[in-house]
Formats: structure tokens, C-alpha cells, sequence
């Protein structure tokens, strides 16, 4: 599971997203993409507009939302020291819209990649930050950051050999279970001063959000930790120019700080890149003759690199994990 997560916008994450699910499927690996941005960007890029929100990441926290209460209402004793939780009533507005009802693979919606499925977002999606909050409210028990991570794992072993998600550009309850749940971070940024100013602060308050799950520890079902780990994370630099002195003067300081954590493939900026974004569809998908041949050929060579790089790391990671 590869999370791709950044909170500065316009950063290339729906388009990194975009182009290794495609080359990934490409490649025969079997993939399972999660938009967890209300931009849906990438939902609409896999060809899905009309969502309904129930089916949406909002819909997997609601329903788990559910089922967690019933699981800690069920518990005489959720704490440490022993001492008996509450019992928590969720209101009718909750467990009246029948998402306890809904199957782990009715959240899961096919492209027209055969190899590809999405679990989609939209812009109604939004307010998953605001509910969320509520729901906490109704439930401080409720570890809201595992609630995709626990919902993947109702999933079959074998029905995908990769999960990647779509991070949206915050830290917040959509985030928190991307990064929950993923085993690989991925974090794309510009070359830009600000971009890699934005990048390093990122990195800084993540850390700290996930120090703070840590009192959660003895509210979440046995075997789960909420001391988070990753198999590997890299930092992966978009629209790049190499001809460009500033790009390679961000380029040296990225792995200055970052060293071996900095993808030594970045993503060059091209024409085909700009219209991948502005079509909807990724490099693997457009026909080289919308453009000049060799335009086409310097972004493939591009993304297949930075595509290689990243198979690399999540084949590593997934040895690391069956260790």
C-alpha cells in the first residue's frame, strides 16, 4: 500500500497517482486505487463522475464509525487499566443510512483498465473533515485514523498486488488513514524553494500527528498498533528541468537533507505532462501524434523511469514485510 501524500497543492500527487496506477497495470500487477481527495481528480481521470458519497472514503469511515461502537459497546473493558468504557449511542443521522448494510466490495468501482479498480471520491466528500469531528464526538473511543486500514483488511489477500492512494493536500482525517494504512510514503514536490519549504513542514507535522495516536494504545482491537512505521518513504521531485540551474541547485538540497530518500528519477516537465493534466488521462494513454514524437518519447522515458524506481521500492518493502 503506497500512499501518495504531500499538503502543498499543484505538487503533481493525482498525476504521480495517475501514471503509476497505469504503469503498474502495465507491468501485470493488479491495482487498487483510493481517492481520498474531494478534487477527485483522479476519480475523473479513471473515468468516473457521477459519485455518490456514500461510496466514498467518507462512506468507510461512517460505516466503521458503526461497527467499531458496536465492537467497543460489546467490550466490558476497552482500557488498559480495565476500567469499563461507556456505552456509546450513535444517532439515527449515523446508522440510518444503511452503510453498516454495504459489502467491503461495494466501495469498489471498476475503470476501463481491466487490471484497475477505484474506490472513488467527490466533491460532496468534502465534508468528511467536518463529520468526522462529529463522529469523534459521538465516540472518542473510535480510532478514526484506522478506519481504512481496518477496511482493507476485509479485503482478500490476493485481489490486488497494489494499493495506491490519492492523498489530499492536508493533513486531516482523509489523510491520517491514508498514511495509517500505507506501507510505502510517497511524497511528491516541486523544485521550488517554497515547494521544498512546504515539503520539509509537511514532513515535520506528520510526524507529529502520528506521535499523537499514540493515546489511542489500548482502544484498538487486539494486534493493532498505532505506532506507525514505513517500509520505505521517498521524496519524488515533479515538473522538473534539468537545463533548469535553480531545479538542480533544489535537486542537490533535497538530497542533501533527505540523501538516500530522494527517487533519483524525477519527473520531468514537458508538454505531454502539461496535457496528461489538463486531459484527464496519463501518458500511457494519449496518442504521441497529439504532439511531436519526441515530446511523447522524453515524457514516457520520464514517468517509466520514475515508474521503475517505484516498483523497485514497493517490491523491496513488500519483502520487508513478509519478513
Amino acid at each position: 500500500r503506497a500512499a501518495i501524500a504531500n499538503f502543498k497543492g499543484g505538487a503533481g500527487k493525482s498525476t504521480v497517482a495517475l501514471h503509476f496506477a497505469h504503469a503498474a497495470a502495465l507491468d501485470g500487477y493488479r491495482v487498487l486505487a483510493v481517492d481520498f481527495d474531494p478534487q477527485a481528480t483522479l476519480s475523473h481521470s479513471m473515468g468516473l463522475s457521477d459519485v455518490s458519497e456514500e461510496v466514498t472514503v467518507w462512506g468507510i469511515m461512517a460505516r466503521d464509525l458503526i461497527r467499531e461502537t458496536e465492537r467497543i459497546n460489546a467490550t466490558s473493558g476497552g482500557a488498559e487499566s480495565g476500567a469499563v468504557l461507556p456505552q456509546r449511542r450513535l444517532p439515527p443521522s449515523v446508522t440510518g443510512m444503511g452503510l453498516n448494510d454495504l459489502r467491503a466490495t461495494d466501495f469498489i468501482k471498476p475503470t476501463s483498465w481491466p487490471t484497475i479498480d477505484i474506490i472513488p471520491s467527490c466533491a460532496n466528500a468534502a465534508f468528511v473533515e467536518f463529520a468526522s469531528a462529529q463522529y469523534r464526538h459521538m465516540n472518542p473511543e473510535w480510532s478514526f485514523f484506522a478506519a481504512v486500514s481496518r477496511y482493507l483488511d476485509q479485503l482478500p489477500d490476493d485481489a490486488y498486488d497494489l494499493i495506491i492512494f490519492d492523498c489530499p493536500p492536508a493533513i486531516g482525517y482523509q489523510s491520517m488513514n491514508a498514511v495509517f494504512a500505507a506501507d510505502v510514503l510517497y511524497i511528491p514536490s516541486g523544485p521550488g524553494y517554497w515547494e521544498y519549504d512546504s515539503t520539509t513542514s509537511f514532513i515535520g507535522q506528520l510526524s507529529e500527528a502520528l506521535e499523537d495516536l499514540g493515546r489511542f494504545r489500548g482502544r484498538l482491537p487486539s494486534g493493532t498498533n498505532p505506532d506507525k512505521v514505513f517500509a520505505d518513504l521517498r521524496f519524488l521531485l515533479t515538473r522538473f528541468e534539468p537545463n533548469n540551474d535553480l531545479h538542480r541547485a533544489m535537486q542537490s538540497a533535497f538530497h542533501q537533507v533527505f540523501k538516500s530518500h530522494v527517487a533519483e528519477h524525477p519527473i520531468e516537465m514537458t508538454r505531454a505532462v502539461e496535457q496528461s493534466g489538463r486531459f484527464l488521462s496519463s501518458i500511457y494513454e494519449m496518442d504521441y501524434r497529439q504532439m511531436t514524437r519526441e515530446t511523447w518519447r522524453r515524457a514516457r522515458i520520464s514517468f517509466d523511469r520514475a515508474y521503475d524506481e517505484f516498483q523497485s521500492t514497493l517490491v523491496n518493502a513488500w519483502e520487508k514485510l513478509e519478513d
